[in-house]
């Protein structure tokens, strides 16, 4: 039997007894696999940071640490002058070797450049294996025992049902900086005559736990009930007449306050921002539980050259589909945007054909179909955009929500057309 085999066992109808399965644990040194008493996979060459072939034997790796505390906050390698110069990418270190007083330590020198990228990533681990240190490096080596410090900090408050989540900081803001999480504002049913909902991915463990798995449930009740009272919903977040910011899911604080930032130096105020859960609750208080109005059919006669979805190659392989159609998508997005839409929608009938399958192939169709004014077409690869990814195994929600939002348009023009 392989190790493969010993580890995950082989096919098997019944179900698995969870005593059988092997405990498997991160080895010490970050770049290996404890797995029971099978054995350890060890990962070579697993270091952070990409060799560019110098031949230089004077590398070193180097550490930034704040005097008073001995806390490693950033670990690098370089040549010459590099542990003192500024790192223009190393953004949240710069902070904090400009509001303490910092030093620097060597911890070996004179390595060629694979040497000192080994080395990095084996101090990296031991920092994040064996200190409670934050590191502020963007990019930290596989297996690690614990993250660098960009995940929410501890003191978050966990996803609740029904409840809004928080805007939250990450270990470093709240260890080096005192930012702390935020609530969402307080909602006001005037701030919610031009709101704008915020485009944001939403994680799967919010969909699951403050959504219980229906998202658009309660999407499409806060937009029904805004739309029924009267309240326009705008595109952008930044337009003049915002009123609101709706968010789906919680959001990093500081992103957060660039974005006020922004809206001040745009818009001239500061915008309020809400979350769907709170807007929701608040809406529903106020007009009582609300009634989805279904579309009505309509018959559409689409005229097209498209396989059907049957005859799809690699439709069941998407990166091999993503390999062999992407490049006909781009050729066809850039024929969409010089005008010349007919040659745009047979590249996008070839990336499609070849099983190219993303939002952005569905979006250029619609974009397409909608600048000749083809609405039975546009509305056929909306309704097959919306088969394909409801029948995904991931969720697809906000993906889902945006289709149906342009079919819906693309329908009132259709029968605005029709009468």
């Amino acid at each position: 039997m392989g190790l493969f085999d010993k580890i995950f066992g082989k096919k098997d109808t019944g179900k698995s007894k969870l005593s059988e399965v092997p405990k498997v644990e991160v080895g010490k040194d970050g770049n290996s696999i404890n797995i029971g008493d099978i054995g350890k996979i060890t990962f070579q060459s697993g270091y952070v940071g990409n060799v560019s072939g110098s031949s230089y034997s004077d590398f070193y790796v180097y550490e930034w640490f704040i005097k008073e505390t001995g806390e490693i906050f950033y670990v690098g390698k370089g040549r010459g002058d590099r542990y003192k110069e500024y790192h223009e990418r190393a953004y949240e270190a710069e902070k904090i070797r400009k509001q303490y007083d910092t030093d620097v330590k060597f911890v070996a020198q004179n390595l060629s450049e694979e040497e000192a990228l080994e080395i990095e990533s084996q101090e990296m681990t031991r920092i994040l294996n064996e200190t409670n240190d934050r590191l502020t490096n963007r990019n930290i080596p596989f297996f690690t025992k614990r993250d660098n410090g960009y995940s929410r900090s501890p003191s978050t408050p966990p996803f609740q049902f029904e409840t809004a989540p928080v805007l939250y900081a990450c270990e470093i803001d709240e260890h080096y900086f005192n930012v702390s999480h935020r609530s969402f504002d307080k909602v006001e049913y005037e701030s919610l005559s031009h709101p704008a909902f915020i485009d944001k991915s939403i994680s799967r463990e919010e969909i699951d736990i403050i959504y219980g798995g229906n998202y658009e449930k309660y999407y499409k009740e806060v937009v029904a009930l805004l739309e029924q009272n009267g309240n326009k919903i705008l595109k952008t977040k930044y337009a003049k007449s915002v009123t609101a910011w709706i968010y789906p899911c919680d959001d990093y604080v500081t992103n957060y306050d660039l974005d006020e930032e922004n809206a001040e130096e745009r818009i001239g105020k500061r915008v309020p921002a809400y979350h769907l859960i709170d807007v929701w609750k608040f809406l529903k208080n106020q007009f009582g539980e609300v009634t989805i109005q279904e579309q009505e059919p309509v018959k559409i006669s689409p005229i097209h050259a498209r396989v059907p979805l049957s005859q799809i190659k690699n439709l069941h392989n998407w990166e091999k589909g993503f390999d062999a159609g992407f490049k006909y998508w781009e050729e066809g997005d850039v024929e969409r945007k010089a005008g010349n839409i007919e040659k745009a929608i047979q590249l996008f009938d070839k990336a499609r054909y070849n099983g190219y399958f993303s939002p952005a192939l569905y979006k250029s169709y619609a974009m397409a179909y909608r600048k000749l004014k083809d609405l039975d077409n546009e509305i056929a690869i909306l309704d097959e955009a919306l088969e394909r990814y409801r029948n995904e195994e991931q969720d697809n929600s906000q993906i889902i929500l945006m289709f149906e939002e342009q079919r819906k348009k693309a329908l009132e023009k259709r029968i605005k057309a029709k009468k």
